[in-house]
């Protein structure tokens, strides 16, 4: 029985994007300053995950390897 090939299960389109900003956004209870950028350098490209809240936030692969939500604003489609 012969197969075709398909592309291995992990692979899928990627968006792609730049930090613009790295200005704190995020304001934590007991926190005295806002934070939320610490893991993002700018003018760095990104791996977007997907966009939540109405396109508020994208879901990034930061620095940290992890992917967390950030502003929308702090970013530029590439």
């Amino acid at each position: 029985m012969a197969t075709t090939w398909q592309p291995p299960n992990s692979w899928e389109p990627t968006t792609l994007v730049q930090c613009i900003s790295v200005k704190p956004w995020l304001k934590l209870p007991g926190d005295d300053e806002p934070g939320g950028c610490h893991d993002l350098t700018l003018g760095r490209i990104y791996q977007m995950l997907g966009v939540e809240a109405n396109g508020a936030l994208y879901r990034i692969i930061d620095d940290s390897d992890d992917d967390f939500l950030y502003p929308a604003s702090h970013f530029k489609v590439v």
